[in-house]
Protein backbone atom coordinates (compact mmCIF):
# COMPACT_ATOMS: atom_id res chain seq x y z
CA UNK A 1 0.00 0.00 0.00
CA UNK A 2 1.20 3.40 -0.69
CA UNK A 3 2.44 5.24 1.94
CA UNK A 4 0.85 8.83 2.79
CA UNK A 5 3.70 11.23 2.53
CA UNK A 6 4.07 14.54 2.61
CA UNK A 7 6.70 17.14 1.96
CA UNK A 8 8.32 19.69 4.52
CA UNK A 9 10.61 22.66 4.12
CA UNK A 10 11.70 25.86 5.70
CA UNK A 11 11.45 29.32 4.43
CA UNK A 12 15.19 29.09 2.65
CA UNK A 13 13.52 27.07 0.23
CA UNK A 14 12.90 30.70 -1.97
CA UNK A 15 9.07 29.12 -2.38
CA UNK A 16 6.50 31.63 -1.71
CA UNK A 17 3.86 30.83 0.72
CA UNK A 18 1.33 30.38 -2.70
CA UNK A 19 3.62 27.73 -4.40
CA UNK A 20 3.85 26.32 -0.79
CA UNK A 21 0.07 25.53 -0.88
CA UNK A 22 -0.33 24.85 -4.49
CA UNK A 23 2.14 22.06 -3.95
CA UNK A 24 0.81 21.13 -0.68
CA UNK A 25 4.41 21.39 1.03
CA UNK A 26 4.28 22.13 4.52
CA UNK A 27 6.58 24.68 6.30
CA UNK A 28 8.52 26.62 8.84
CA UNK A 29 9.18 30.01 8.94
CA UNK A 30 12.90 31.56 9.92
CA UNK A 31 13.47 35.35 10.79
CA UNK A 32 15.60 37.96 9.33
CA UNK A 33 16.53 41.21 11.03
CA UNK A 34 17.04 44.38 9.68
CA UNK A 35 18.45 46.86 11.77
CA UNK A 36 17.24 45.86 14.64
CA UNK A 37 13.34 45.11 13.52
CA UNK A 38 12.70 41.50 13.52
CA UNK A 39 10.67 39.87 10.84
CA UNK A 40 9.01 36.27 9.95
CA UNK A 41 10.04 35.08 6.66
CA UNK A 42 6.70 35.95 4.98
CA UNK A 43 6.32 39.13 6.60
CA UNK A 44 4.66 41.70 4.07
CA UNK A 45 3.55 39.25 1.57
CA UNK A 46 2.63 42.46 -0.79
CA UNK A 47 6.11 43.95 -0.62
CA UNK A 48 8.01 42.37 -3.63
CA UNK A 49 10.82 40.92 -3.47
CA UNK A 50 12.90 43.32 -6.27
CA UNK A 51 11.25 46.38 -3.39
CA UNK A 52 12.65 43.90 -0.51
CA UNK A 53 15.72 43.94 -2.05
CA UNK A 54 16.32 47.40 -2.19
CA UNK A 55 15.61 47.84 0.88
CA UNK A 56 18.32 45.49 2.28
CA UNK A 57 21.15 47.47 0.12
CA UNK A 58 20.06 50.65 2.50
CA UNK A 59 19.84 48.88 5.81
CA UNK A 60 23.23 49.37 8.00
CA UNK A 61 22.62 46.05 9.64
CA UNK A 62 21.00 42.43 9.30
CA UNK A 63 20.95 39.16 10.83
CA UNK A 64 18.85 35.72 10.37
CA UNK A 65 17.34 33.72 13.09
CA UNK A 66 16.48 29.57 12.91
CA UNK A 67 13.60 27.85 13.46
CA UNK A 68 13.31 26.29 17.34
CA UNK A 69 13.43 22.89 18.49
CA UNK A 70 10.05 23.97 20.14
CA UNK A 71 8.70 24.95 16.87
CA UNK A 72 9.46 21.96 14.72
CA UNK A 73 8.26 19.39 17.14
CA UNK A 74 4.84 21.24 17.45
CA UNK A 75 4.87 21.00 13.36
CA UNK A 76 6.18 17.15 13.49
CA UNK A 77 3.40 16.09 16.06
CA UNK A 78 0.85 18.18 14.27
CA UNK A 79 0.94 16.34 10.81
CA UNK A 80 1.71 12.89 12.71
CA UNK A 81 -1.72 13.49 14.45
CA UNK A 82 -2.72 13.28 10.75
CA UNK A 83 -1.80 10.19 10.36
CA UNK A 84 0.64 10.84 7.32
CA UNK A 85 4.62 10.47 7.26
CA UNK A 86 6.82 13.83 7.04
CA UNK A 87 10.03 13.78 4.82
CA UNK A 88 11.74 17.29 5.72
CA UNK A 89 14.40 19.35 3.97
CA UNK A 90 15.68 22.87 4.77
CA UNK A 91 18.86 24.65 4.26
CA UNK A 92 21.72 23.24 4.87
CA UNK A 93 22.97 21.64 8.31
CA UNK A 94 26.35 23.75 7.92
CA UNK A 95 24.56 26.89 7.15
CA UNK A 96 21.94 26.82 9.87
CA UNK A 97 21.18 25.41 13.37
CA UNK A 98 17.82 25.16 11.94
CA UNK A 99 18.22 21.17 10.86
CA UNK A 100 20.10 20.53 13.76
CA UNK A 101 16.67 21.29 15.95
CA UNK A 102 14.87 19.50 13.36
CA UNK A 103 16.88 16.48 13.74
CA UNK A 104 16.14 16.61 17.56
CA UNK A 105 12.50 17.07 17.34
CA UNK A 106 12.16 14.36 14.85
CA UNK A 107 14.02 11.71 17.18
CA UNK A 108 11.36 12.86 19.99
CA UNK A 109 8.45 12.58 17.79
CA UNK A 110 9.36 8.99 16.01
CA UNK A 111 10.17 7.59 19.80
CA UNK A 112 6.96 9.12 21.02
CA UNK A 113 5.26 6.77 18.08
CA UNK A 114 7.57 4.02 18.23
CA UNK A 115 8.44 3.94 14.87
CA UNK A 116 9.77 6.33 11.97
CA UNK A 117 6.93 9.44 11.22
CA UNK A 118 9.51 11.84 10.11
CA UNK A 119 12.32 11.53 8.02
CA UNK A 120 15.05 14.02 7.53
CA UNK A 121 17.67 14.61 4.71
CA UNK A 122 20.50 17.02 4.95
CA UNK A 123 20.00 19.09 1.58
CA UNK A 124 23.79 20.56 1.64
CA UNK A 125 22.71 23.24 -0.03
CA UNK A 126 20.15 26.44 -0.01
CA UNK A 127 17.69 28.53 -2.00
CA UNK A 128 16.39 27.10 -5.06
CA UNK A 129 18.67 24.25 -4.57
CA UNK A 130 15.99 22.64 -2.22
CA UNK A 131 13.77 23.08 -4.67
CA UNK A 132 16.09 20.97 -6.92
CA UNK A 133 15.85 18.27 -3.87
CA UNK A 134 11.70 19.41 -3.30
CA UNK A 135 11.14 18.11 -6.84
CA UNK A 136 13.25 15.18 -7.05
CA UNK A 137 11.08 14.13 -3.71
CA UNK A 138 7.63 14.80 -5.31
CA UNK A 139 8.62 12.62 -8.37
CA UNK A 140 9.43 10.04 -6.03
CA UNK A 141 6.60 10.17 -4.34
CA UNK A 142 4.61 9.68 -7.27
CA UNK A 143 6.49 6.57 -8.22
CA UNK A 144 5.01 4.93 -4.91
CA UNK A 145 8.54 5.04 -2.98
CA UNK A 146 8.30 4.32 0.16
CA UNK A 147 9.69 6.97 2.70
CA UNK A 148 12.80 5.07 3.99
CA UNK A 149 13.72 4.52 0.21
CA UNK A 150 13.50 8.38 -0.61
CA UNK A 151 15.23 8.94 2.36
CA UNK A 152 17.95 6.99 1.06
CA UNK A 153 17.81 8.08 -2.33
CA UNK A 154 17.83 11.86 -1.30
CA UNK A 155 20.68 11.77 0.76
CA UNK A 156 22.85 10.65 -2.03
CA UNK A 157 21.40 13.04 -4.42
CA UNK A 158 22.42 15.73 -2.26
CA UNK A 159 25.76 14.94 -2.12
CA UNK A 160 25.67 15.96 -5.97
CA UNK A 161 24.25 18.90 -5.89
CA UNK A 162 26.73 21.54 -7.22
CA UNK A 163 25.91 25.07 -6.47
CA UNK A 164 28.04 28.09 -6.71
CA UNK A 165 27.16 32.14 -6.31
CA UNK A 166 28.23 36.05 -7.54
CA UNK A 167 27.90 38.69 -5.06
CA UNK A 168 28.73 41.94 -5.54
CA UNK A 169 30.52 41.66 -1.82
CA UNK A 170 30.69 39.24 0.63
CA UNK A 171 30.53 41.61 3.79
CA UNK A 172 26.21 39.70 4.11
CA UNK A 173 27.59 36.07 4.22
CA UNK A 174 30.23 37.80 6.81
CA UNK A 175 27.60 39.68 8.89
CA UNK A 176 25.40 36.55 9.20
CA UNK A 177 28.29 34.17 9.90
CA UNK A 178 28.55 32.11 6.34
CA UNK A 179 32.15 33.66 5.82
CA UNK A 180 35.31 34.42 7.84
CA UNK A 181 36.35 38.10 8.08
CA UNK A 182 39.94 37.34 5.66
CA UNK A 183 37.66 35.39 2.62
CA UNK A 184 35.00 38.18 2.82
CA UNK A 185 37.75 40.89 2.71
CA UNK A 186 38.46 39.51 -0.85
CA UNK A 187 35.75 41.13 -2.64
CA UNK A 188 36.78 44.36 -1.41
CA UNK A 189 40.52 44.35 -2.85
CA UNK A 190 41.31 45.44 -6.44
CA UNK A 191 37.76 44.97 -7.20
CA UNK A 192 37.97 41.55 -7.33
CA UNK A 193 34.60 39.26 -7.74
CA UNK A 194 34.77 35.99 -5.85
CA UNK A 195 32.64 32.97 -6.80
CA UNK A 196 31.27 30.99 -3.94
CA UNK A 197 31.44 27.65 -4.22
CA UNK A 198 28.96 25.26 -1.93
CA UNK A 199 30.84 22.22 -1.54
CA UNK A 200 28.57 19.33 -0.66
CA UNK A 201 31.44 16.91 1.28
CA UNK A 202 31.46 19.44 3.60
CA UNK A 203 28.57 21.66 3.09
CA UNK A 204 30.50 25.06 3.46
CA UNK A 205 31.45 28.09 1.53
CA UNK A 206 34.40 28.42 -0.16
CA UNK A 207 35.68 30.87 -2.38
CA UNK A 208 36.72 28.62 -5.43
CA UNK A 209 37.46 31.44 -8.00
CA UNK A 210 38.37 34.82 -7.73
CA UNK A 211 37.88 37.30 -10.98
CA UNK A 212 38.74 40.84 -12.09
CA UNK A 213 34.88 42.39 -12.07
CA UNK A 214 31.72 40.97 -12.51
CA UNK A 215 31.96 40.29 -16.82
CA UNK A 216 34.56 37.92 -15.97
CA UNK A 217 32.81 36.48 -12.54
CA UNK A 218 29.67 35.22 -14.69
CA UNK A 219 31.76 33.70 -17.58
CA UNK A 220 33.80 31.83 -15.04
CA UNK A 221 30.76 31.15 -13.76
CA UNK A 222 29.05 29.95 -17.23
CA UNK A 223 32.18 27.47 -18.55
CA UNK A 224 32.55 26.32 -15.07
CA UNK A 225 28.92 24.90 -14.92
CA UNK A 226 28.69 23.64 -18.59
CA UNK A 227 31.77 22.08 -18.18
CA UNK A 228 30.39 19.81 -15.21
CA UNK A 229 27.00 19.45 -16.30
CA UNK A 230 28.13 18.08 -19.42
CA UNK A 231 30.50 15.88 -17.64
CA UNK A 232 28.40 14.63 -15.35
CA UNK A 233 25.34 14.40 -17.13
CA UNK A 234 23.55 16.53 -14.71
CA UNK A 235 19.67 15.91 -14.76
CA UNK A 236 18.61 19.41 -13.32
CA UNK A 237 19.75 22.87 -13.79
CA UNK A 238 18.19 25.98 -11.63
CA UNK A 239 19.06 29.45 -11.56
CA UNK A 240 18.15 31.85 -8.65
CA UNK A 241 18.84 35.82 -8.27
CA UNK A 242 18.22 39.06 -5.92
CA UNK A 243 15.96 40.48 -9.48
CA UNK A 244 19.06 40.54 -11.80
CA UNK A 245 16.62 39.15 -14.59
CA UNK A 246 18.85 40.24 -17.79
CA UNK A 247 21.89 38.19 -16.08
CA UNK A 248 20.01 35.02 -15.09
CA UNK A 249 18.16 34.73 -18.33
CA UNK A 250 21.49 34.94 -20.33
CA UNK A 251 23.02 32.07 -17.52
CA UNK A 252 19.74 30.20 -18.74
CA UNK A 253 20.15 30.26 -22.12
CA UNK A 254 23.77 29.54 -22.43
CA UNK A 255 22.70 26.49 -20.23
CA UNK A 256 20.25 25.49 -22.54
CA UNK A 257 22.85 26.46 -25.79
CA UNK A 258 25.78 24.73 -24.44
CA UNK A 259 24.13 21.26 -22.44
CA UNK A 260 21.93 18.64 -23.02
CA UNK A 261 19.32 20.32 -20.26
CA UNK A 262 16.72 22.30 -21.93
CA UNK A 263 14.34 23.19 -18.84
CA UNK A 264 16.05 25.50 -16.91
CA UNK A 265 14.24 26.79 -13.50
CA UNK A 266 14.53 30.44 -12.82
CA UNK A 267 13.50 32.30 -9.82
CA UNK A 268 14.27 34.90 -6.73
CA UNK A 269 16.32 34.37 -3.53
CA UNK A 270 14.09 34.27 -0.26
CA UNK A 271 14.40 36.76 2.52
CA UNK A 272 16.52 34.98 4.72
CA UNK A 273 18.89 33.96 2.09
CA UNK A 274 19.12 36.83 0.66
CA UNK A 275 19.95 38.43 3.62
CA UNK A 276 23.04 36.55 3.88
CA UNK A 277 24.30 36.39 0.23
CA UNK A 278 23.29 40.39 -0.46
CA UNK A 279 20.83 42.06 -2.69
CA UNK A 280 22.80 41.85 -5.66
CA UNK A 281 23.59 37.98 -6.49
CA UNK A 282 23.06 35.41 -8.82
CA UNK A 283 23.06 31.70 -8.26
CA UNK A 284 23.32 28.45 -10.19
CA UNK A 285 22.31 24.49 -8.84
CA UNK A 286 22.72 21.68 -10.71
CA UNK A 287 22.68 17.86 -9.78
Amino acid sequence: MKENIVLMTDSCSSLTIEELKNRNIEYVEMSYVLDDEVHSAFDEEDVSLPAFYEKLDTVKSCSTGCVSESMFEEKFEELAKKDVKVLYMGLSGALSATYGYAEVAAEKINAKYGKKVVALVNSRTGSIGVQLLLDDAAELIEQGKTLDEIEFILKDYATRVESAFVCRDLKFLHKCGRLGALEAAIGSILKIVPIIHVDPKDDKLHVADKCLGKKLAYKALKNKFVKMINERKCERCYVASCALDEDAEDLKNYIIENTHIKDVKVTYIDKVMSCCCGPKTLAIFCR
